[in-house]
């Protein structure tokens, strides 16, 4: 029962990002990337913080954790969301895209180099399945291409490092969740990531004024706040506590097909066939990780015994 919870948490958390990458594309449209960060995650420790005193959560952390959190905030939140917007800006769309979507695979081989947790053949045959799913998803995306060329190897770098952060950041939450609150763990991770977003913003120059916003942006950064990035990470949180980083990190592929949808709807974005079949693919991948091959095999096996 507890898996199934899991598995739900993660789902939903999915299905929010989904929604949360055309909202985020409109908003990008009317303010820096940099800004946009800053005002993300420095309005979510605030109501994190907020949220943790109504409820009377304390914030006291146990020594040997200091390390851990640190790591989570700055590799996890901090690098990440730099590492992730300077790699778009030098590499296609249809490349980050892709090699965003590989952090299930580390996360796998990481979890079999460690023997933290052991990854089934059915887990690696799922995994594959839907990679291959987004890999249609993206290929058939209007005006997306893929380039793999000298002039996107910096790019290409740099996002396929936020991929590996992205699956690290999942692995160091685990121990966590085993002390604290995933709301908890989501507002220490921000707290610790968030000065390294405010020295890159203002690195990056003059912060522009939140008064030249129009109603439209702050609405949809209000969604992306706290849908996208508070209640979204403790749903992950929560799902990763329940299970496994191996198992919950597989759900980050349903994204994707999430934003798919959510672009036509929201963007009028076309759907087109082979985004289709990718998104077959994709659910393929997850029906192929819930349904344990060996244990199939040995039933068909004893029933053919009977007989």
């Amino acid at each position: 029962m507890p898996t199934i919870g899991g598995d739900l948490y993660a789902i939903l958390a999915a299905f929010i990002w989904g929604l949360n990458y055309p909202l985020v594309k409109l908003v990008l449209l009317s303010i820096r990337e940099t800004d946009f960060l800053l005002i993300r995650f420095t309005s979510t420790v605030i109501l994190l913080v907020i949220y943790l005193v109504i409820v009377k959560e304390n914030f006291k952390v146990e020594k040997q954790y200091y390390f851990r959190i640190l790591l989570l905030g700055t590799l996890g939140v901090g690098v990440y969301n730099i590492v992730w917007t300077h790699g778009i800006h030098n590499t296609t769309a249809a490349n980050a895209a892709l090699l965003i979507s590989t952090s299930p695979i580390f996360t796998g081989i990481y979890a079999v180099i460690t023997r933290e947790e052991k990854v089934s053949l059915s887990r690696w045959i799922g995994t594959l399945l839907a990679f291959f799913g987004i890999y249609l998803i993206i290929k058939w995306t209007p005006g997306t291409q893929f380039s793999f060329s000298s002039n996107s190897f910096i790019g290409n770098i740099l996002i396929l490092l936020g991929s590996i952060l992205f699956s690290l950041y999942s692995i160091v939450a685990k121990p966590l969740l085993v002390c604290y609150s995933p709301t908890k763990v989501t507002a220490l991770a921000m707290v610790s990531g968030l000065p390294i977003l405010i020295i890159y913003s203002i690195l990056q120059g003059e912060i522009l004024s939140y008064s030249v916003f129009e109603t439209r942006i702050w609405l949809e950064m209000a969604y992306i706040i706290v849908f996208g990035t508070i209640i979204a990470f403790v749903l992950w949180y929560k799902g990763i506590k329940q299970t496994s980083p191996v198992k919950t990190v597989f759900f980050h592929y349903i994204v994707p097909v999430m934003s798919m949808v959510f672009g036509a709807i929201i963007l009028g974005e076309k759907v087109l066939e082979g985004q289709i079949i990718g998104a077959a693919f994709v659910f393929l991948g997850l029906l192929a990780v819930k349904c344990d091959f060996q244990r199939v095999t040995r039933w068909v096996i004893t029933q053919k015994s009977r007989f």
